[in-house]
């Protein structure tokens, strides 16, 4: 699914219709086919094994239905579904609904991904190439 795809909802259950006022997320994480960035248009994301989960990450680690990620009026939030391997924002277990912030490495059992927080669709990342030096100040996020 790319950042265009139509498949959108707001509850927990991947098809429902999209609220009109949700803010759009980007996730990084590694695959099979090299590096994913994934922008998610959506109030609450169901992440699992399974593939009917808005995020479907298939490895033996992840639970069927692991966690989901959510935007609220304060930012964004991660739970653990109660799964086997758990989440983990850092390294830090996840117990409840968990703040995440731009920066933060979360891992859905042991599979890692990359928050990089809210982005604006009508000016979307772009990539840069990097041929001789460059200088970035980051976004690091405190605990």
């Amino acid at each position: 699914m790319g950042i265009g795809d139509s498949r959108s909802g707001t509850g927990t259950k991947p098809g429902k219709p999209r609220a009109a006022t949700v803010k759009t997320f980007m996730i990084a994480m590694a695959s099979e086919v090299g590096p994913r960035l994934l922008a998610f248009n959506l109030s609450n994301v169901l992440v699992g094994r399974m593939p009917d989960n808005h995020l479907a990450i298939n490895h033996a680690s992840v639970s069927r239905r692991h966690a989901t990620i959510s935007v609220t009026t304060k930012g964004v939030v991660i739970e653990d579904l109660n799964s086997q391997n758990g989440v983990t924002v850092n390294g830090t277990a996840v117990h409840g609904k968990t703040n995440i912030r731009p920066g933060d490495i979360i891992r859905i059992g042991h599979v890692p991904l990359f928050y990089f927080g809210f982005i604006n669709l009508q000016r979307p990342p772009e990539q840069e190439i990097v041929e001789s030096s460059i200088q970035i100040t980051p976004v690091v996020s405190t605990l």
